[in-house]
């Protein structure tokens, strides 16, 4: 339960602080710095003896293995990119509502380090660290890996996104409980992101990375249904081979401590990405501005 708090917390702190300095009109690699600076601040002011305990955690002391991080995000790449395209097959409108993590000049490097490192550092301690953690705890392994890997795809709030990053996170779950290891995850996490942003900035550059561009070639009814299958097939069968690879290792910490592991905090984090996940639909978009209209 004091994992579930502190990971809400650290996300809301998070979204808050680089919200308000992006409407603050701070380049997007400065407003993620100055998040995960506050978010540092926040995890040893008001959750101390929960990072203490996580810090105290094998997880933690046990050094990563590099080859095993880079075999398994070579294939957690693969499967994200084919499930993401397999959806955007489907639903290419859906291309427009895609995040585009984008900079210029020395905003680059900061967004780099930013969303390339730093911020996954943050969520693996949230997510596979704090939340994951409580749950094998009170549930056991699997629990914990489908909750956590449902709780960090959802939260990311975009359907389009979702679909790409629920095998990464499935991935990421069990390559900490396969390996003992969360600087595993940090590694697959960082290298994910920090290639997502540099080929944005590359495509940006080569006046690629225009989203309609990618809905209208995708759009073309010939390729529909092949394409999207295809892709899903081949995502789905590098998923099983992960998943029947990255088996967890015994831990004597799984199951310790039997009881629930559904707690208000976890219910809170799936409603935030429910609800922003309704707001990329038009027609709940459209509802909630007249809403708001109404009531202010």
């Amino acid at each position: 339960m004091d994992g579930n708090r502190a990971a809400l917390g650290l996300l809301i702190i998070q979204n808050v602080v680089s919200a308000l300095l992006i409407a603050q009109r701070v380049p997007l690699g400065t407003a993620l710095l100055g998040s995960f600076a506050v978010v540092v601040a926040a995890a040893f002011i008001f959750f101390r003896p929960t990072v203490r305990a996580l810090a105290a955690d094998t997880r933690w002391r046990t050094p990563p293995s590099w080859g095993l991080a880079l075999a398994a995000f070579a294939l957690a790449f693969l499967a994200s990119r084919a499930f993401a395209l397999a959806y955007l097959t489907f639903f290419p409108s859906a291309a427009d509502s895609v995040p585009q993590f984008l900079s210029s000049g020395p905003d680059v490097w900061a967004l780099l380090l930013a969303a390339g490192l730093l911020i996954p550092f943050a969520e693996e301690v949230a997510f596979r660290g704090l939340l994951m953690r409580g749950h094998e705890r009170a549930a056991g392994f699997t629990v914990a890996a489908l909750t956590s890997t449902f709780a960090f795809s959802v939260a990311h709030g975009v359907p389009a996104s979702i679909a790409g990053i629920l095998p990464l996170a499935y991935v990421l779950a069990r390559l900490v409980q396969h390996s003992g290891s969360l600087w595993n995850s940090v590694i697959v996490h960082a290298l994910n992101n920090t290639l997502a942003v540099g080929l944005g900035a590359f495509l940006v550059g080569k006046n690629l990375g225009d989203p309609a561009q990618a809905a209208e070639a995708l759009s073309n009814p010939a390729l529909k249904i092949p394409l999207g299958l295809g892709a899903l097939f081949f995502g789905g069968v590098v998923m099983v081979v992960l998943h029947l690879w990255l088996t967890p290792k015994p831990d004597v910490q799984e199951r310790s401590a039997p009881g629930p592991w559904l707690s208000l905090a976890y219910v809170v984090i799936v409603l935030f990405g429910v609800v922003a996940v309704a707001l990329t639909f038009p027609q709940v978009g459209l509802w909630f501005t007249d809403l708001r209209s109404a009531l202010f």
